[in-house]
């Protein structure tokens, strides 16, 4: 029988069939549009449907087996990056619980922080030298409280000046 010659070969349909499954991968949606449109851009034959379909060879459609392969493979995929609970009052909640679990490590640091300033001065309180005789005169006779810090550093100017030495004695 001598015709015209038979555009869509089984090798064309391996060809097609193998980009099909490069699909899900590649993020392109598995339609029977996107099908026909990249068959038509990468092998310039614009088959149909029912062609790409049906068309078998030593009896397996290997277009529509890839087809439907890469079909389940996508859903798969879409199943799997949905998110768990799909109704809008349990994301909803998961957002919130997402929210307040930032909030929570946010005012632990915070903590942690005032934590270790409060060390610090404690340590400091107790690592410098009191005159104890001074602080029991200051409780027995209500003093106003002064600043330690001041006191300090006037005794040590005190301490630095030098003094008269005593000429007459």
């Amino acid at each position: 029988m001598a015709g015209r010659p038979e555009i869509l070969t089984e090798e064309l349909a391996r060809k097609i069939a193998k980009m099909i499954e490069l699909f899900p991968d590649s993020g392109i949606p598995v339609t029977w549009e996107s099908v026909i449109a990249h068959s038509k851009k990468r092998f310039g034959h614009g088959f149909n449907r029912q062609m790409l379909g049906q068309k078998e060879w030593n009896g397996r459609k290997i277009i529509a087996e890839a087809f439907s392969e890469a079909k389940t493979v996508q859903r798969r995929m879409l199943n799997d990056a949905r998110p768990k609970y799909r109704n809008a009052q349990r994301s909803f909640l998961l957002n919130r619980i997402t929210e307040l679990e930032a909030k929570l490590v946010a005012k632990s640091d915070e903590l942690e922080k005032v934590r270790a300033q409060k060390i610090d001065e404690l340590d400091a309180f107790l690592n410098t030298p009191r005159d104890l005789r001074q602080m029991i005169e200051r409780f027995a006779t209500n003093m106003v409280q002064v600043d330690e810090l001041t006191q300090k550093r006037n005794a040590r100017k005190q301490a630095a000046k030098p003094t008269p030495a005593n000429d007459g004695d």
